[in-house]
């Protein structure tokens, strides 16, 4: 990239030309920041206690986006493969480098019924969202979970 006034060469991270001290403009659009969280982690299941297929998984989704885009603390969500109700307090809880509003959804479908605990980083939805299950480590002892280890 070349100065507009003397044509000195600069570097594309000078603000100002080393030469002639004119203000530098860049030749291409500020790129916009990268997001805290990637695309791929915007929805992060923390609990699932029966097995989600991906339309199961996109209706949460999904109504969770809106939940989140008005406000609502609770939703039923009726689907041809489950139907159960969403909740939330809007509480921000965090998993190791994740973290995101919580949603719990109680559903049933026509051969079980559990509990989905997830998290939301985003409430704008996307076609290209990705599910990362989180597997609980097991424990060793009983005494593992004492009251005061």
């Amino acid at each position: 990239m070349n100065c507009s006034q003397c044509g000195q060469t600069v570097d594309s991270t000078d603000q100002f030309c080393r030469n002639c001290g004119k203000a530098v403009e860049p030749a291409e659009p500020a790129q916009a920041p990268t997001p805290l969280f990637p695309r791929g982690y915007e929805f992060v299941c923390l609990m699932s206690g029966l097995s989600l297929t991906n339309d199961i998984r996109k209706e949460l989704y999904k109504t969770a986006c809106e939940m989140g885009q008005q406000g609502c603390e609770r939703k039923a969500v009726k689907h041809p493969d489950f139907e159960g109700t969403i909740t939330t307090d809007f509480s921000y809880c965090a998993f190791n480098s994740m973290g995101g509003v919580k949603f719990t959804a109680a559903i049933e479908t026509d051969t079980a019924k559990g509990q989905v605990v997830f998290l939301l980083t985003n409430f704008d939805y996307s076609e290209n969202g990705v599910w990362v299950p989180v597997m609980p480590i097991p424990r060793s002892h009983p005494a593992s979970v004492a009251q005061y280890n």
